[in-house]
This record gives structure tokens, sequence and C-alpha cells, in this order.
């Protein structure tokens, strides 16, 4: 069963701001590769972490809202993290009602 699905991914903040798009942008892969389709992708660039992470004070946050089906959730997360250039991830499932609520607040 096809689920929508909301990811924030928090990567190292290592290396220049174009470096970290196409660290971004890699991150969109697997969703793809797990057959999903991505439906928004949102780099909110580099933000100073709450504390510390593996020694790290910044972090390079990317936001995802994507389909996939639920049993591929597992291999999804398990991709993300064997990635070395992310610090820390969170999946959420999210409803119809919040996908278009969240929707509209970006237009506007």
């Amino acid at each position: 069963m096809e689920r929508i699905y909301e990811a924030l991914i928090i990567l190292k903040a290592a290396g220049t701001d174009e470096e970290l798009a196409q660290a971004a942008k890699r991150l969109e892969e697997p969703v793809k590769k797990l057959g999903g389709q991505l439906d928004n992708a949102v780099s909110w660039g580099r933000r100073r972490l709450a504390f510390h992470i593996a020694r790290q004070g910044e972090g390079f946050y990317h936001l995802l809202l994507f389909r996939l089906a639920s049993d591929q959730l597992g291999e999804l997360k398990r991709v993300l993290q064997l990635n070395e250039a992310v610090m820390r991830f969170l999946v959420l499932n999210r409803s119809d009602h919040q996908v278009a609520a969240s929707a509209a607040a970006s237009a506007a």
C-alpha cells in the first residue's frame, strides 16, 4: 500500500553550499529507486543545531515529501542510516489533510 511520507534529513554541514545541495539531491535517488514518487523537495540550508551531534554545531536541513509503498520504508531508513553524510533523519506518515494544509501554507 502506497502512503505519503515526509522526511526531514540533517546532513553534516562540511563543504560549500553547492556541495551540500548536490548531496541533498542525492538523497532523493533512493526514494525513486525503491519505486517511490517524489512530490516535493525543499532545502532549508545551513542551520545552527540546538545541541551538538557528533561534534557538529551546524547542519544542512533538507525536507522531502514523497509517496512510497509501506513495505519499502524500512529499506529507505536503512539506506539513510548507512549514508555517512546524514547526521539525523525523521520520517513521518502524512495524511491527505495534512499534505493539503501544508501545500496551502507554502503557497501563501
